[in-house]
Parts: structure tokens; sequence; C-alpha cells
């Protein structure tokens, strides 16, 4: 199980430009770009790719996106609350404390990225893959996950409830960190028959 910290950003050489004018396209590949404030044409995505990008003070709030993909991508005290993304990857992603309460995100994959103690709650996860990420502390308490896979990722201290675990995939490395949701305690090893109590 990975359990290392994603690896900063990688940004151009030349720095940071502001972006193209006019709106947001949806079949557009952005380099490169910082964005900042409102964002014109952010509203519905679709096939977007922004590479090596900051977000600023961006408001995502209720954003519909769909086939976006973000690498290199660093979102500073930007809103995404009521968010609806669709097939959207993100890799190496370092998002602490973040939260996603009531996101809609169907087919979101996060791979090698650290969500400790992120909140998820009342988020609709339909089919959301989690590979290799941190999880500690992560609160997905009142989230729909049934569906989601969440196998290599690090579930100590993760903040469920047997609810939320139903039509949930994980791997047996995992089942010691789930435990504890059903009262059981997890040993290694067995007691020698023959020491005395």
């Amino acid at each position: 199980m990975n359990t290392t910290r994603p690896n900063a950003p990688k940004f151009p050489r030349g720095g940071l430009r502001a972006p193209p004018p006019g709106p947001l396209e949806s079949e557009t590949v952005y380099r490169g770009a910082a964005f900042e404030a409102d964002l014109t044409g952010a509203e519905a995505l679709n096939a977007v790719t922004f590479q090596g990008c900051v977000f600023r003070q961006v408001n995502l709030t209720g954003v519909h996106w769909r086939g976006v993909r973000l690498t290199d991508v660093r979102l500073e005290g930007c809103d995404l609350s009521g968010a609806r993304l669709r097939h959207v990857a993100l890799t190496r992603v370092a998002a602490p404390l973040s939260v996603w309460v009531k996101a809609d995100a169907a087919h979101l994959r996060l791979d090698d990225c650290d969500l400790t103690e992120a909140m998820f709650m009342d988020a609709d996860l339909p089919g959301l893959i989690l590979r290799a990420c941190r999880l500690p502390r992560t609160d997905l308490r009142g989230a729909r996950l049934a569906g989601a896979d969440l196998r290599s990722s690090d579930l100590r201290g993760l903040r469920v409830t047997p609810r939320e675990l139903e039509g949930v995939t994980v791997d047996a490395a995992q089942l010691p960190d789930l435990a504890h949701l059903l009262g059981v305690r997890v040993r290694e090893t067995l007691p020698d028959p023959d020491a005395l109590p």
C-alpha cells in the first residue's frame, strides 16, 4: 500500500500565463495558465484537459464537467460545492482538508491522492475509484458509494459507517482497517495454549 504524499505540481519553466481571452471551451487543452476569480464558460465543460495550471479563488459552484482531466494542477481557495463531475480522473492530487460535501461525481477516479481529513459527507459518488490514496480521518459518512472501489488505498482512520460500505469493493489487506465497524478486534497471533492465564 503506497503511503507517500503526492509530488507538487509541475508548471512550465517560463512561468504561468493568463488564459486565452474569452470563455472556456469544451474539447480544449489548457496548459500553463493561471485562472482567477470568475470564469466564463466554466459551468459546463466536456473533454477538457488542464495541464500545469493554477486556479486561484475560482468559484466552480455547481459546475457540470464531463471527461475533464487535471494534470499538475493546483486549486487554491476554490469552491466546488454542488459540482457535478463526470468521467474525471485526478492523479497525485494533494487535497488534505478538502471539502466535497454533497458533491455529485459519477465515474470519478483518484490515483495516488492525499485526502487526509477530507470531507465527502452526503456526496453522491457511484463508481468512485480510489487507487493508492491516503484516507486518514477522511469523512465519508452519509456519502452514497454503491459500486465504489477503494482497493489499494490506505483506509486507516477512515470515518465511515457500515451503511456507506454497502456495495463497496476493498481488498483483503484492508479488512483489518474496517473491522472496528463491526466491533471486531483483529490480532495477528494466537495465544500460546500452554501459557498460564
